[in-house]
């Protein structure tokens, strides 16, 4: 009977700590996209050098930020969410209202939507291939309409909300939901579910 409870505290204590992390809490630079669409950069840098100053980043990006929603029209399109120090490792987090907030404050492309979305925003899609490695052709991927689709030109990873189910070339998986752009500047095509 002992054993029994320890196991299950053992079980109730993992789940806690699985709970509290939450998917902005990244050790690499990474895209985070939610259910509804609004997109959290996570930055991840060292900061190890005798002339940084943590108040001095935090006041240029909030200005950044501010000069950004003021020129936008929208006060809320672009947040500073996070920036905290960590054994000489900044971690900061970036709030966007949307994929477009993303590119126009990042000046780099970024697509977040369904595939027909994606179609009538006038983005071509490769041939891509399913997460097993079987290829599908450019007219397979229209039958993916209602599927969401993430399209990024930087060389970073990206976390979605669902299950990837088709990468572009130059795409590489780390689970399910995470996928790296392998290669800046070239347009990385993520499909899930």
């Amino acid at each position: 009977m002992k054993k029994w409870r320890a196991v299950f505290l053992m079980v109730c204590v993992a789940c806690l700590l699985c709970a509290c992390q939450k998917e902005t809490d990244v050790d690499t630079n990474t895209v985070i996209i939610d259910k509804k669409g609004q997109i959290t950069e996570a930055i991840v840098e060292e900061f190890n050098q005798p002339y940084y100053d943590l108040d001095e980043l935090k006041s240029n990006i909030e200005g950044q930020v501010a000069s950004y929603n003021t020129q936008s029209g929208n006060e809320e399109a672009v947040s500073l969410d996070k920036i905290e120090l960590t054994e000489q490792t900044v971690h900061v987090n970036i709030t966007f209202a949307d994929y477009n907030a993303y590119t126009g404050f990042n000046e780099k492309e970024l697509f977040a939507g369904t595939v027909a979305d994606a179609y009538s925003a006038g983005y071509e899609f490769p041939q891509m291939k399913q997460t097993d490695g079987t290829a599908i052709s450019q007219a397979d991927v229209l039958e993916l309409g209602e599927k969401h689709a993430v399209i990024l030109e930087e060389q970073q990873q990206v976390k979605v909300p669902g299950k990837i189910t088709h990468i572009s070339e130059g795409v590489s998986l780390v689970d399910d939901k995470t996928a790296v752009n392998l290669n800046e500047g070239q347009k990385a095509f993520i499909i899930y579910e």
